[in-house]
Formats: C-alpha cells, sequence, structure tokens
C-alpha cells in the first residue's frame, strides 16, 4: 500500500465536516443560550454559523437534532473514556475516572446548556430522546472493558451505564449550585455515597434483606 492510501481520501472530508458540524453547533448553543431555546430559528443559527440553511439540514434534521446532540456528544466521549481506563479499575471506579476526565474541561459550556434546557420544555425533550441512545452507548462501553476486568452480566453493565448517567447528572446539578467546587472533588463525592449505599446495603442483617 502506498503512504498517501494509507488514509482514505475522505478522511479529510470527514474531518471538514465534523468542524462544520461542530460550529453549527456552537452557533446554535450560543443563540440558545443568549435568547432562549424556544425564540431561535434555524435560518439564525445557520447564519450565525456562517452556512446556507441548506447546510444546516445537511448535519441536522432540527435545531432539536441539534439541542439533542449536547446528549450525543457528551455520551460518545463518556463512553471511549470509560474504554480508555486501565483494565486494573473496577467498573466505578473506571466511571468515577470517566466522569472526571469528561466533565473537569467542559463545565463552562456544560452549565450553559443546562440553563438552556432549564428554561425550554422542548428543549429538554430533545435532549430527554437522546438518553436510552446514550445508556446504550455507555453499556456498550463497560461490557467491552468487562473481557478484561471482573466478569459481569448482560444486565449490571446496564445497570452500571444507568448509575453513571444518573451521577453525572447529580454532579452538574451540584456544580451549578456552588461553582466554588472543583468538579473532581464532587465526583469523589457522588462516588463516596454511591459506595456507601451500597456497602450499608450489604451489611444489613439477612432478616432485613428478604
Amino acid at each position: 500500500m502506498a503512504v498517501q492510501d494509507a488514509f482514505p481520501r475522505n478522511s479529510l472530508q470527514a474531518k471538514k465536516q465534523e468542524v462544520v458540524r461542530g460550529e453549527i453547533w456552537n452557533a446554535a448553543i450560543d443563540l440558545f443560550f443568549e435568547h432562549g431555546f424556544d425564540n431561535v430559528h434555524v435560518d439564525q443559527i445557520a447564519s450565525k454559523a456562517g452556512v446556507s440553511r441548506r447546510t444546516f439540514f445537511r448535519y441536522y434534521g432540527s435545531k432539536e437534532d441539534v439541542m439533542g446532540a449536547t446528549v450525543k456528544r457528551y455520551g460518545e466521549a463518556l463512553a471511549q473514556a470509560i474504554r480508555d481506563q486501565k483494565a486494573e479499575l473496577s467498573s466505578l471506579e473506571a466511571a468515577k475516572a470517566a466522569i472526571k476526565q469528561v466533565l473537569a474541561p467542559t463545565l463552562h459550556l456544560t452549565e450553559r446548556v443546562v440553563q438552556v434546557a432549564e428554561r425550554s420544555p422542548a428543549a429538554r425533550m430533545a435532549q430527554f430522546l437522546q438518553v436510552p441512545l446514550l445508556e446504550r452507548e455507555v453499556t456498550w462501553a463497560f461490557a467491552s472493558r468487562s473481557k478484561k476486568a471482573a466478569k459481569e452480566s448482560a444486565l449490571e453493565h446496564r445497570i452500571l451505564a444507568s448509575l453513571t448517567m444518573t451521577a453525572t447528572g447529580m454532579c452538574v446539578e451540584i456544580w451549578v449550585k456552588d461553582q466554588r467546587r472543583a468538579m473532581p472533588e464532587i465526583v469523589d463525592e457522588v462516588f463516596t455515597a454511591i459506595v456507601h449505599l451500597f456497602r450499608a446495603e450489604d451489611e444489613k442483617p439477612k432478616a432485613l434483606k428478604r
């Protein structure tokens, strides 16, 4: 194989498309934050992103799709971070490390997205509809690393994914209310509570577990 053929010719095109997709998304989030999700139209997003209306629809079907992409982008990043964690970490430890890795660098943007969703039921619904896909992505991530770590069932992978998403939401909620706190500290606090809860359940007398 020639050197120039080592990478597909369309790889550069794919990168360009991802850049455009990101520019449209960033423009939309800025507008949603400034004017409210319900008051922004596709033409405004396209204009701010410097693309045509036709180009916008090449990447997103609607402004709801743009809002839903916030969940999709986070899910993909979180799933990859989970897969990248060291094999010797337990699944909960991997989840904790992954959340720290993904959330910490994006807090400013996360805050804007949260505020947009809080002010608009339509924006919240656009995100909510993506949650099952996000949890599926995270479930697969746990399944892929369980080959190297402890053996876990498919049901356990789903529970871990759901728990991870709940923990993420809790961490963001705590941080939004008190931004003086560092996100890693908040993540540690949330996972300490999770571990404590499970440990307390294990320590209950058998009669109380029935």
